[in-house]
Order: structure tokens, then C-alpha cells, then sequence
């Protein structure tokens, strides 16, 4: 394996161990019991009445496409990573053994280690707590429940899984697509905390990226076109669609497009941070 390699891998495994060790994650155990209270259990309930049973996958979509818990999961997962990228006083020395560029290619690794890590909890989290069987197809709980009790039909929980989603897009697709939005969501995120670690003004970086959370937040809820300006409205991916016609609302891809270019945007930026990345002050910024 090329040594520029080996170093980035090396410095991705000592973060990931440190993080997945660190005490603050038991804050995502937290986060999956209001998933299953918000999410899960209203599903569960309609199950139960209507006699038939979810598909596994269901309530992580359920979950990935709630404007509430789609505002908390970044919000969890920005406070597991606030105080990343590690810069202790021996920072300086483990840089100078890696490289600038191999330090950070490994954070960026650690990254993708941890946002596949957490999105891995949920969709298992989903999973077993579904109670139900895999089939890759909408259930009738989802697609007859609005018909059978008409008068429940635009509540909270027809709004977690609504027919923009089940009459337009299988559920392996809402599956996918959730999972991949989420993640550049979240990359994003941490994209812009990592920058203002990098320039020595943290406190700053957890601000601002929950400033983007709070626009998309206000942004969505009034349904503003405004909203398809910042990263949650493209995250979520009913939004995309119309509720009856075959058409979409706003193109999946322009939301792919949005996430590919902001991301290497912000990338591209956290690297020049790198290149004039000063280490003299670490020890008295920690």
C-alpha cells in the first residue's frame, strides 16, 4: 500500500477509535429513543389497528424524511463531532510525521467512518425496531391507511411517510436516497466546523453550521422556495416530488448536483485552512 495511504488510514483509525470510545456517544442512544417515539411507534400503532405488519425499511425512511428528526440527527451528530479534528500539542509532531495533506485525507476518512457509523445505527436502529418483515415494497399500513380512516389522513404520522413518497419512488430508492442525502448533509456539516477548528475559532464553527440547520428548518416549514438554498430541503426527499402527478416537484439530481458542489466547495476551502494551518498556539487554544 502507497505510504501517503497507509498514513491517511492510520490517522482516520486513531480519531475513529477515539470517537467511537468517547463518552459522548451515548447521546446517540438518546437520539434513537425519541426516533422510536416520534417515528416507529406512531407507525407501529397503525400497524396494530389496520392488522398488517411494515416493511423493515420503513421507519428508517420514516425517520430520514421527518422535518423533526431531520433537524436532530444533524444536530446529534454535530455535537459528536465538535471537538474534531483533534489539535492537542501533539498535533504538531503527528503532522510532521504525516503530512499536512495525509493528515487531513485521514480526517477525511474519519469522516466517512463516522457518518456511515451513524447512519448505520439508525437503519439498524429502524430495522429492529420495525417489527416487521422484508418484502423492498411500500406496506399497506403506509399506502391504505389514509383510505381506511380518511379523517386521520394529514396528521404527523401521514406526514412521516406521505404519498409524494409511495406514489412516486420505491422504497429501496427512498431507502437510498435518504441514506446518501443524509450523508452529504452531514459531511457538510462538518465540513464547516472543521474549517473554523482549522482557523483557531471552534465555538464559532457549531454556531454557524447550526445557523445552516435553523435556515433550512424555517425554510421548510414556511415552504419557501428559498428552502432548496441550503441543505435540508434537499435532504429530504419527499419534498421532491409532487403528491399525485409523475412528475417532480424540484429534480432529485439538482440536489445531488447541490451537495457535489458545496461539499468539494467546502473541502477545497478546509484545504487551504490546512496549507496555512498555524500550530504555534494550539496548546493555549486547547
Amino acid at each position: 500500500m502507497n505510504k501517503n495511504i497507509r498514513c491517511a488510514f492510520t490517522v482516520a483509525q486513531s480519531e475513529y477509535v477515539k470517537w467511537i470510545t468517547n463518552p459522548r456517544i451515548i447521546i446517540t442512544g438518546v437520539m434513537l429513543v425519541f426516533m422510536k417515539t416520534l417515528a416507529v411507534d406512531p407507525l407501529l400503532e397503525r400497524a396494530a389497528k389496520i392488522g398488517f405488519t411494515l416493511d423493515v425499511l420503513e421507519p428508517f425512511v420514516a425517520i430520514g424524511n421527518s422535518g423533526v428528526l431531520v433537524m436532530i440527527m444533524p444536530c446529534v451528530f454535530m455535537v459528536l463531532i465538535s471537538d474534531y479534528p483533534k489539535m492537542t500539542g501533539n498535533t504538531l509532531f503527528f503532522v510532521q510525521r504525516t503530512g499536512r495533506w495525509n493528515w487531513f485525507a485521514g480526517q477525511i476518512l474519519f469522516l466517512f467512518y463516522t457518518i456511515l457509523s451513524f447512519l448505520f445505527v439508525v437503519l439498524i436502529g429502524g430495522i429492529l425496531l420495525s417489527q416487521g418483515k422484508f418484502t423492498g415494497t411500500w406496506s399497506d399500513v403506509v399506502t391504505k391507511y389514509d383510505a381506511l380512516y380518511p379523517e386521520e389522513a394529514g396528521n404527523f404520522t401521514s406526514q412521516l411517510l406521505p404519498s409524494n413518497l409511495y406514489n412516486q419512488i420505491p422504497l429501496i430508492t427512498a431507502t437510498v436516497q435518504t441514506i446518501m442525502l443524509m450523508a452529504a448533509y452531514m459531511f457538510l456539516l462538518a465540513m464547516v466546523i472543521y474549517f473554523f477548528r482549522l482557523i483557531h475559532i471552534q465555538s464559532f464553527g457549531l454556531l454557524f453550521a447550526a445557523f445552516v440547520v435553523a435556515a433550512g428548518v424555517i425554510t421548510c416549514s414556511l415552504k419557501s422556495k428559498t428552502m432548496w438554498c441550503f441543505p435540508m430541503a434537499n435532504t429530504i426527499v419527499w419534498l421532491h416530488y409532487d403528491e399525485i402527478l409523475d412528475a417532480p416537484i424540484f429534480p432529485v439530481w439538482f440536489s445531488y448536483a447541490y451537495f457535489g458542489i458545496t461539499d468539494i466547495t467546502i473541502m477545497g476551502i478546509n484545504l487551504i485552512a490546512v496549507k496555512r494551518l498555524e500550530f504555534t498556539n494550539i496548546e493555549q487554544v486547547e
